[in-house]
């Protein structure tokens, strides 16, 4: 039996050549015999990338295909074996037929296929149809000055407790987006973000990159809009920052009067500044204004109110748009009128040419101050001056403004209001006049 197997094997070994040989041959055989019997076949290609571009009624309409569309097809082709036996879909092109769109919709579209080379087949797309969707195309600016463009720096750290970021802007501060009315329509409003991380002790300018707001903050990516611009500069200013105590500052206030006597409050009692430089630094309280004590009367006490300003470049903070000023006590404080007699009525510095002589015989005087004070205090305490240091007078009857004091050491109250004091001028006889200095 072993001896048998080993003959057969031999034998086959033997005739190998001629086995394989007589094998190609026969698939040849059936290859030629198959043209020759079956020359025509039909068979489908498939997964055929589906092209679409925008007529001419649709670019001038501003119309454009929305996304979604089916990207591919398959389609049935005819022909001789030898011509499309191997062809793929690489071998064809097909192309949306957009020629019956006329506005926005849903349309039903043809497709045409075609041999990317010149093939001899038959291509069967007649009852190819894709589902596409038209829209308009719109654009939209969105602005800084609107609210619908912002702009952000939110990687910068100011490098120092009083350095705070006192503005960001952008360049340009518009920006235009065009696209389909859906995507352009899905966006709320764009943000500009600064490059720039980390720290710095100084003003910086970056650039900036658009992010577009959907929805409920969400970022849109959409490759189908475009914008008029992409490059941006972001500057960032920084301020020191610095809060302060607020003062005011009192004018005419009398030489016997005791200003320490009159105690105030403002509201608020501090204000938060910046400024562009570190000159801040260096105050230590913020003036907010200058009350007259000549015009401070007792309405006034109960409540004055100064505006709050700033020179410019400098930035309010708080936002407090004015201060309230509170007097203590003021509910004690009253004011009488009081007659001044002639004879506390000062006239100074009148030259010496001229003699001055005051008409006004009686003065009425208001003054303010506490009502225990004010019991106390009488017509002689007040004192009228008339400083004629250069006023150029002539011969006649003249008004003069004069300066009206309680004169009582450390005194709480004082005068308000304004006062003139008719004068008599007339010129000296020459015997009268000074000798002229001796050179």
């Amino acid at each position: 039996m072993t001896h048998f197997l080993k003959k057969l094997l031999r034998s086959f070994v033997k005739e190998l050549k001629n086995i394989i040989i007589a094998l190609v041959a026969a698939v040849i055989i059936w290859f030629a015999i198959s043209i020759q019997i079956f020359p025509d076949i039909v068979t489908h290609v498939n997964d055929i990338p589906v092209a679409a571009s925008p007529t001419e009624y649709m670019k001038s309409h501003n119309l454009s295909i929305a996304d979604g569309y089916q990207q591919s097809v398959s389609v049935q082709i005819s022909g001789k074996r030898y011509d499309i036996g191997n062809l793929g879909a690489e071998d064809f092109t097909a192309t949306l037929d957009l020629s019956e769109v006329n506005g926005p919709g849903e349309y039903k579209v043809g497709v045409t296929v075609e041999p990317v080379n010149d093939v001899n087949c038959k291509i069967d797309d007649t009852n190819l149809l894709v589902n596409v969707e038209i829209k308009e195309i719109i654009s939209r600016t969105f602005s800084i000055a609107d609210g619908t463009m912002t702009v952000t720096a939110d990687k910068l750290i100011p490098n120092g407790d009083n350095l705070k970021i006192n503005s960001i802007t952008v360049e340009p501060d518009t920006v235009t987006l065009t696209g389909n009315s859906t995507d352009i329509n899905a966006i709320k409003s764009v943000e500009i973000r600064s490059d720039f991380e980390g720290r710095t002790d100084e003003s910086i300018s970056s650039g900036g990159k658009a992010v577009y707001i959907g929805d409920n903050g969400a970022i849109v990516e959409n490759p189908n809009i475009t914008a008029d611009s992409t490059d941006f500069r972001v500057n960032v200013s920084l301020h020191t920052q610095k809060t302060l105590p607020l003062t005011v500052q009192f004018t005419n206030v009398p030489e016997y009067f005791d200003l320490s006597s009159l105690k105030y409050s403002i509201y608020p009692e501090e204000l938060t500044i910046s400024s562009p430089d570190a000159s801040i630094d260096l105050q230590e309280t913020f003036e907010v204004g200058v009350i007259d004590l000549s015009t401070l009367t007792t309405r006034y006490l109960q409540q004055m109110m100064l505006p709050i300003t700033l020179p410019e470049g400098y930035n309010n903070v708080s936002g407090n748009t004015s201060a309230r000023i509170t007097f203590e006590g003021a509910d004690d404080y009253t004011f009488l009128t009081y007659t001044v007699p002639k004879e506390n009525v000062i006239v100074t510095n009148a030259p010496d040419n001229y003699d001055v002589t005051v008409l006004t015989n009686e003065l009425s005087v208001n003054v303010t101050g506490p009502s225990t004070d004010i019991a106390a205090l009488t017509a002689r305490n007040i004192y009228v001056t008339v400083d004629l240091m250069g006023t150029t007078l002539s011969p006649g009857l003249i008004d003069m403004n004069a300066e009206v004091e309680v004169r009582r050491i450390n005194t709480k109250c004082w005068v308000t209001g304004e006062y003139t004091v008719s004068l008599q001028v007339s010129e000296k006889p020459e015997e009268e006049l000074p000798e002229p200095a001796q050179q």
